[in-house]
């Protein structure tokens, strides 16, 4: 039972350690300067350099990644706060986003990420979902044939993958901390039903 109590306290600080700091990184200005694990899908779009922009509406930023899938950087969309958006990307490489709850457009242009301007889109407009394909100017295709987490291959020529995330941010993912707070809230529980039982057998 030592072992069982041990592992579920691991558990529990493995889960505030991580879900704490993403929670923060969500909600604020913070400057991220790694990779994040993607928990919230918002599509992707792939500029004229082959870059590919990865949106999560959790973390309310764009991920950046180059032609190979090395991360390169990414940056955070203005006035979002962990709800739903819609990536696209226009002739120029212009990011744009659109929030879901008033159709806001946010445009961060090709030239400077860090700065943004903004106009309210028409209102009678159908929001989009996150798209799971999309073709460059040159007609490359790419999708994300990702289940639960994304991954983004190019499905022109030679089909091959060129984002994933790794396994350990894949771990690092909210879906796997629930994952991570419930297995150990079901052992918690073993041992307050054990220790209880065993108190009733001794008569104590």
């Amino acid at each position: 039972m030592k072992i069982i109590e041990k592992i579920s306290g691991f558990l529990f600080m493995m889960f505030f350690l991580v879900f704490i700091p993403e929670m923060v990184t969500a909600w604020t200005d913070f400057k991220i300067k790694t990779e994040l694990p993607i928990n919230g899908f918002a599509g992707f779009v792939v500029d004229s350099q082959q870059n590919i922009y990865i949106g999560d509406s959790f973390y309310s930023i764009i991920q950046k990644y180059d032609k190979a899938g090395k991360f390169i950087g990414s940056f955070k969309v203005k006035d979002t706060s962990g709800k739903p958006f819609h990536l696209s990307i226009d002739t120029r490489d212009n990011i744009v986003i659109t929030r879901q709850r008033d159709r806001k457009v946010i445009v961060y242009p090709s030239s400077n990420r860090e700065e943004s301007f903004s106009f309210y889109a028409d209102e009678t407009g159908k929001m989009k979902e996150a798209n799971t394909f999309f073709i460059t100017r040159n007609h490359e295709k790419y999708g994300n044939l990702g289940t639960r987490f994304p991954a983004i291959w190019k499905l022109s020529g030679t089909k091959e993958k060129i984002v994933e995330q790794s396994l350990f941010l894949r771990l690092l993912s909210f879906p796997s901390m629930i994952v991570v707070i419930l297995t150990a809230v079901i052992l918690k529980l073993m041992v307050f039903i054990t220790e209880k039982w065993r108190k009733l057998r001794s008569g104590t």
